[in-house]
């Protein structure tokens, strides 16, 4: 299998790089850390979206690019190697797979055509503070008015409109609700790596069902749009283990102890060799997950139950892996940068920060784990969790 990216896929990650290295506002650029978090920047995802990546897995119907999660992965990755605080996945890719999946053709072609030209920002309000990912939900919607609480929503403050799972008349939904409509209230603070993140609370507010689909296909499509979210965001955590490993290496080779780089003690070049053999098992891992998810384009409706199965379990069992090797990479470019790279100053810091907040995706490292293994994926080769003695 051929896990190298083409072409256009290499063209578009240097375009990315072109467009967000060294941009104003930078996290790892060093500086006083902010109050609270990191300003959503506006204009970066505005020129971002003029490049084209929040249309990248809108239809081309709908003004989109049409692409598939191999050009997303190029793109997430090359995000995470400058670890870019823009939060593409789940403010565009995430929204944009359900809405494809469950909207009416109205709803697809106000919401989809806005989202892909980077006009509206609807990200997905589904963790609950106590309800795992894939519980049921507590919100509820009774006569169109929608109660409940979400946590951990991405850049709330600067969304439009919020896709929010919630359940009504027994049954589980998407709803759309604007961010200003009444009984709307956001708490903004910041996630592990100083984004913007959210409590939204919502007390009766104004809800707009998207479409009218059954039970089981919200519940399939939010299974898809969680799996290729973790296979995006997983591109994202490859590239920052890449730079991390970058930086580290160094590092070890301008500071000094005893008069000498301490890229002269061996103990220390085996561990960065170490590092070195670690990136390039995650980012095989990272890769093999998206060419197994090329297979199943579309939407949810041209899934088959075994084809979805064999999507969400392969992205798992590569989240699993991954964030395993999150955990090693971080651990050890701090550990050999010293009490530096902890620092909020140090770039390095911030692809630790990063890392960790990969962990933290989805109801978290946790509950994903258990998810996989309960997968008939994990018995299968090339599970990442198979007889797996990296991960503990």
């Amino acid at each position: 299998m051929d896990l190298s990216l083409n072409d256009e896929q290499l063209m578009l990650a240097d375009a990315v790089r072109d467009l967000f290295s060294d941009s104003e506002g930078d996290p790892t650029a060093g500086g006083d850390s902010p109050e609270v978090a990191l300003e959503f920047r506006r204009d970066m995802w505005t020129q971002g979206a003029e490049l084209g990546l929040t249309a990248l897995p809108v239809a081309e119907d709908y003004d989109g690019a049409g692409a598939g999660i191999t050009d997303i992965w190029a793109a997430t990755h090359a995000l995470g190697t400058l670890c870019a605080p823009e939060p593409l996945t789940d403010a565009a890719h995430v929204p944009s797979w359900i809405i494809a999946d469950l909207g009416t053709a109205e709803q697809k072609a106000d919401l989809l055509a806005r989202i892909s030209v980077g006009e509206a920002i609807v990200p997905l309000a589904h963790a609950e503070a106590g309800t795992g990912w894939t519980s049921d939900r507590t919100a509820t919607v009774t006569d169109g008015a929608l109660t409940g609480i979400k946590t951990a929503v991405v850049v709330p403050d600067a969304a439009d409109a919020f896709l929010v799972t919630a359940v009504a008349d027994g049954e589980p939904g998407v709803f759309l609700v604007a961010a200003d409509a009444a009984g709307v209230t956001v708490d903004v603070h910041r996630n592990a790596e100083w984004v913007r993140t959210g409590t939204v609370t919502f007390e009766g507010a104004s809800a707009e069902r998207l479409g009218n689909a059954d039970a089981a296909t919200v519940t399939a499509s939010l299974r898809r749009a969680t799996a290729l979210g973790r296979i995006a965001h997983g591109a994202r955590a490859v590239g920052l283990m890449e730079t991390a490993l970058k930086t580290t290496v160094e590092y070890l080779k301008v500071r000094k102890q005893f008069g000498v780089t301490i890229n002269k003690f061996q103990a220390l070049t085996h561990r960065a060799a170490q590092m070195y053999s670690d990136v390039e098992l995650a980012r095989s891992t990272s890769l093999w997950a998206s060419a197994v998810a090329e297979a199943f384009p579309g939407t949810v409706d041209t899934l088959s139950a075994e084809d979805l199965d064999t999507l969400t379990g392969t992205a798992l069992d590569a989240h699993n892996f991954l964030s395993g090797q999150a955990r090693t990479i971080a651990q050890e470019a701090i550990q050999l940068h010293g009490g530096i790279g902890v620092t909020y100053e140090a770039g390095i810091s911030h692809y630790a920060a990063a890392l960790t907040g990969f962990r933290q995706i989805y109801g978290g490292e946790l509950e994903a784990r258990s998810a996989g293994e309960a997968a008939e994926a994990v018995s299968t080769a090339p599970s990442a969790l198979l007889d797996n003695a990296l991960i503990p």
